[in-house]
């Protein structure tokens, strides 16, 4: 019997993990979860997202066992190893090279292709053996396996490049064949899941109709709330349960984490003469320990008791016992007997940046389709009352306000759905107007800047359009270019990519043009018709990634084109 054998990756900012599935193909595909941390006294879809090295480089752990050793370190042997945590964030909104790298707890840098291939490998190897476990010992390879890795819809192409790179390097995939690995886009995968729950898969009353994908013409928001971004995107159901991206994907970096920041600040704020800073300093693991305590209880509401550690109290006793002030005032919190008190309004204020994020995009959204019915929040900071009763708060008057029974795992399993079907997501808006930079013979009355080769005078800055901002783009999408050489004896072609949030531009080198984004090299053995040859270029838009395949039609070779994203 023909099966479907899949394995998703959610690698998140905070938290990672895998779903897998062996089913008959055609079959209703059931995910398998993988759950974590048992011997920790855990039991959670996923694990945290930290890799421990040692002195030498050389990978030690992942995960909870990463952070159970790190923390149980005393104060030299932590600071021989490499500890890394929240790691992914180092691929938000940056200039991503070949030779990136990012540093440890210590600031101390290492590779990031390294780091990022050490988490995956853990992961991939991690998934095969539990596959074995559970299927009366089949030994598979990951070549047997189609994969599937999520990242933020906001990150860009060349984030997006970078995960495929690290895939690549930790042995998912071989590079020839990539064709195995699909990435998927994090709210796009919870909404593939979301919208097959009947309504007692959410935790609310106000859904109480069938599954979303059961009515055609049915508009929602996704909003998925985790450690590092929040990311949204907005969906229509189809004829057939199939889904239309009605606005292009929106968010920013101001997940879960910047709550713990507003804290940490607050802590510093709190003690006096620098005794936070000297505690971390001291004592980094322990006071690593007091912020993994504070993500569990920011996802509760009212006022907030956090018991301190042994060497935080000690601190404060020594500075006592010398007459000097511990404390400011800080309205809010307090201290007593080791203990830091925090009051309700003090924690919401710590979730103002993200809340007000959050509040805005949705406005701006629900401003522009005034026909969506559903709110859907998802992601593991989703678990926090603060956010979710805000939400409801602000626009139950809107929207229905939905959250599943289990928001952390609505992306993995989605994931592995869409491996499966990825025309579930039928069209997409393009999130930039992408063009091609060419050149066309000079005309002194239409041209800004000119080069002169044999041929004659050229304009080399033309921004030729490829497709614009906001437009819709079928997932199987094929756009087709011709483009001609500047000199007869070329033997390949150059292609620079550059893009903007304008609708139209006519050079490359206007405000508001970024580039090159990407460049890909097209060969053309035959110059045997000089300046009359062509080479077609194909692209497709509508996937999650850009690809491209160009054919030189006087040899009629086609070739796959590797357009790259990333910086030498």
């Amino acid at each position: 019997m023909s099966r479907d054998y899949l394995i998703a990756i959610d690698f998140g900012t905070s938290y990672s993990g895998y779903v897998y599935s062996i089913a008959p193909r055609g079959a209703e595909l059931v995910p398998n979860l993988r759950r974590w941390g048992q011997e920790y006294g855990h039991n959670t879809p996923k694990t945290p997202n930290c890799v421990l090295f040692d002195a030498n480089g050389n990978f030690m752990h992942f995960g909870y066992e990463a952070k159970d050793k790190y923390l149980e370190m005393d104060k030299d042997d932590a600071a021989k190893n490499y500890f890394f945590e929240n790691f992914k964030m180092e691929l938000y909104n940056k200039k991503i090279t070949k030779d990136l790298t990012i540093k440890d707890g210590r600031k101390r840098p290492m590779s990031a292709l390294k780091v990022f291939s050490a988490a995956l490998r853990f992961l991939k190897d991690d998934a095969l053996k539990t596959i074995f476990m559970n299927t009366s010992g089949t030994r598979f390879t990951a070549a047997d396996f189609s994969w599937v890795l999520t990242v933020p819809a906001i990150w860009d192409n060349s984030a997006r490049q970078f995960m495929r790179d690290a895939a690549v390097e930790a042995g998912i995939v071989s590079s020839s064949s990539q064709d195995k690995l699909v990435i998927a886009l994090e709210p796009e995968a919870a909404s593939v899941w979301c919208k097959k729950l009947p309504c007692d898969g959410f935790i609310t009353e106000e859904h109480e109709g069938a599954a979303l994908q059961q009515t055609p013409g049915t508009q929602y928001v996704v909003v998925d709330c985790g450690g590092g971004t929040i990311d949204i995107t907005v969906h229509e159901v189809l004829e057939g349960g199939a889904l239309k991206e009605l606005h292009k994907a929106s968010g920013n970096d101001k997940g879960g984490r910047r709550v713990n920041k507003r804290f940490n600040q607050c802590l510093r704020e709190f003690f006096c003469g620098g005794l936070w800073e000297d505690y971390e300093r001291e004592f980094p693991c322990e006071a690593q320990k007091f912020m993994y305590d504070f993500e569990i209880v920011k996802v509760a509401e009212g006022d907030v008791k956090m018991i301190c550690y042994y060497n935080l109290c000690h601190l404060v006793e020594q500075n006592q016992k010398k007459g000097k002030k511990v404390f400011n005032s800080v309205e809010g919190v307090s201290w007593a007997r080791g203990k830091i008190l925090i009051s309700k309004s003090k924690m919401e204020s710590f979730f103002h940046e993200s809340l007000v994020h959050i509040t805005d995009s949705l406005c701006e959204i629900l401003d522009s389709h005034s026909q969506i019915q559903y709110i859907l929040l998802v992601g593991g900071f989703s678990q926090s009352r603060i956010l979710c009763d805000h939400v409801r708060q602000q626009f139950s008057d809107r929207a229905r306000v939905l959250c599943p029974k289990n928001p952390q795992e609505a992306i993995l399993k989605g994931a592995v759905v869409f491996a499966r079907d990825q025309a579930v997501i039928r069209s997409r808006k393009s999130a930039f107007t992408y063009g091609v930079k060419t050149c066309v013979r000079y005309d002194e009355s239409k041209h800004k800047s000119k080069f002169t080769n044999k041929e004659g005078d050229w304009c080399d800055v033309m921004f030729k359009k490829l497709v614009g901002i906001d437009e819709d783009v079928g997932w199987d999408e094929t756009r087709k270019y011709s483009f001609t050489p500047t000199e007869r004896d070329h033997t390949a072609m150059n292609l620079e990519f550059y893009r903007t949030e304008r609708k139209s531009v006519t050079y490359v080198d206007e405000w508001g043009v970024e580039g090159p984004v990407a460049c890909c090299t097209v060969a053309m053995p035959d110059t045997s018709k000089g300046m009359d040859r062509r080479v077609k270029l194909e692209v497709f838009f509508g996937s999650t990634e850009i690809r491209a395949k160009a054919t030189d039609l006087e040899s009629n070779c086609t070739a796959s084109v590797k357009i790259d994203f990333i910086s030498k």
